[in-house]
């Protein structure tokens, strides 16, 4: 084993899981806020990058701040950001997330307590699981920053008539599927594998091979000689760990990601009396210390350094978007079907 296979076992296995317990980190519920929007897997570096690029939404790269997040990975920071010890500023709280996992049983992950995913409604002021309705499969399976806009703005507008005052909303870029990059996200994916295929219905049309474009033809061969036991397929970071796909491409997709999200964010900055908190869940390693993505129980700063950025939101009423049916009808956390949740978590990298 080489050095760098040793540290990144070291990094993300049982030493790395005790080490990251150690690591004095932050949970948002610390921090003051109004509106707090959770931007999924962004590192702290980028964020400083697009802020002295200068995007309109951030103060300059001196204007970020950062702090340690509690966890390395979505199910995670849910865990720990939704523990038992939180529950009173929850019921005071929105929860509106286009991350599905708020729906998933996480016993498979070793460093969660399987004490509070999935969650429940009764936790909190209001939960609105946006992922369930403004799902989309286009070039690429993700939700949009749009819906989680919209009822960001609209649940804050009827905050008095909710009984909350503080809403969190948890967006899923610029996590992985790139907008910039569909083909390196070929085919339907399922929430934790990108570019998993899933098998067609009994009542779909028999599967042409001719139908297929020369890029996804080529996709689809790479897919079937890549080794079942290795995600690097499905996974843009450990393609660059691989050769597979550059650095400083990735990189750049991952970059437009956040501008995606960024750009719709000013809806929000211009439609929010209040103070707007920009943070993330966890980053992405890119090598260091030999981790690549973001695997839960990691203490690398890279995975769990990640940016706070505050602006005071001023409501011009530039847009009015409705309450979600689900927020007035009282009922935010409807069923689901199963396997469609498991597809929507495989698109993002994570079964």
């Amino acid at each position: 084993m080489d050095l760098t296979r040793l540290t990144e076992s070291i990094a993300t296995g049982r030493v790395g899981h005790a080490i990251s317990r150690l690591v004095p980190s932050t949970a948002v519920w610390e921090r003051e806020w109004d509106v707090c929007c959770v931007l999924d897997g962004c590192r702290y570096d980028l964020m400083r990058e697009t802020a002295a690029a200068g995007h309109e939404l951030l103060p300059g790269p001196e204007g970020v701040g950062s702090l340690w997040s509690v966890g390395s990975q979505s199910a995670e920071w849910m865990d720990r950001t939704f523990a038992p010890e939180h529950r009173e500023r929850m019921a005071r709280t929105a929860y509106v997330t286009g991350n599905p996992f708020s729906s998933q049983p996480c016993d498979h992950i070793l460093v969660t307590s399987d004490e509070v995913l999935p969650l429940s409604a009764d936790d909190f002021g209001v939960l609105h699981e946006a992922w369930r309705d403004e799902w989309v499969d286009d070039d690429i399976s993700t939700i949009p920053p749009t819906p989680l806009t919209d009822a960001a703005i609209a649940v804050w507008r009827a905050r008095e008539r909710l009984g909350i005052d503080r809403v969190l909303v948890h967006y899923m870029q610029p996590h992985a599927p790139f907008r910039s990059q569909p083909d390196w996200f070929f085919g339907s994916a399922d929430i934790e594998h990108w570019g998993q295929f899933v098998e067609a219905d009994d009542d779909d049309e028999e599967f042409d091979p001719e139908s297929l474009t020369a890029e996804e033809r080529e996709a689809l061969e790479a897919f079937a000689e890549a080794d079942d036991d290795d995600d690097s397929m499905n996974d843009p970071w450990l393609r660059v760990r691989e050769g597979d796909l550059s650095r400083e491409a990735v990189w750049a997709a991952y970059r437009d990601n956040l501008e995606w999200v960024l750009d719709d964010l000013t809806r929000l900055y211009e439609n929010c009396d209040g103070r707007l908190a920009l943070t993330s869940d966890h980053g992405n390693g890119l090598g260091e210390f030999g981790v690549w993505s973001h695997p839960p129980g990691t203490p690398v700063p890279a995975v769990r350094r990640v940016p706070w950025v505050v602006r005071e939101g001023r409501d011009r009423e530039t847009c009015d978007p409705a309450l979600p049916a689900g927020i007035r009808e009282g009922d935010s956390a409807a069923g689901d079907d199963d396997g469609e949740i498991e597809s929507r978590l495989e698109a993002l990298g994570y079964r």
